[in-house]
């Protein structure tokens, strides 16, 4: 019996992920990344989703905060800039660590 890994295809069961492929992998509404055990797609699913809204939601925040109470243009740029990259970069580390991959659910992509 195989311990069942966060990189596992949910098609074929094999580990063909590594972190940095299943953080490209996308969300649900995304085309996924292609097994290559399997051929057939994969995607990080409902959480990642959620996740990724809720930071990108923070990070707006953030802007907006920005925009209106710093008075120095160039550092609240800076300010709007960081709070968007740190938005992606985080999502990106919590589809990467974290929450199973599953199948793609997209109508238009053949898995």
């Amino acid at each position: 019996m195989s311990k069942e890994s966060i990189y596992n295809c949910p098609h074929c069961g094999e580990k063909s992920f590594n972190p940095v492929s299943k953080a490209l992998a996308g969300g649900l509404n995304s085309q996924g990344k292609v097994c290559k055990s399997c051929g057939r797609r994969c995607c990080n699913g409902k959480v990642s989703t959620i996740v990724n809204a809720v930071i990108y939601i923070i990070a707006l925040v953030g802007v907006v905060l920005s925009y209106l109470f710093i008075n120095n243009n160039i550092l609240a740029y800076g300010v709007m800039a960081g709070c968007i990259a740190a938005a992606w970069l985080l999502g990106k580390l919590f589809d990467a660590f974290f929450m199973p991959l599953t199948k793609v659910i997209r109508n238009d992509v053949r898995s």
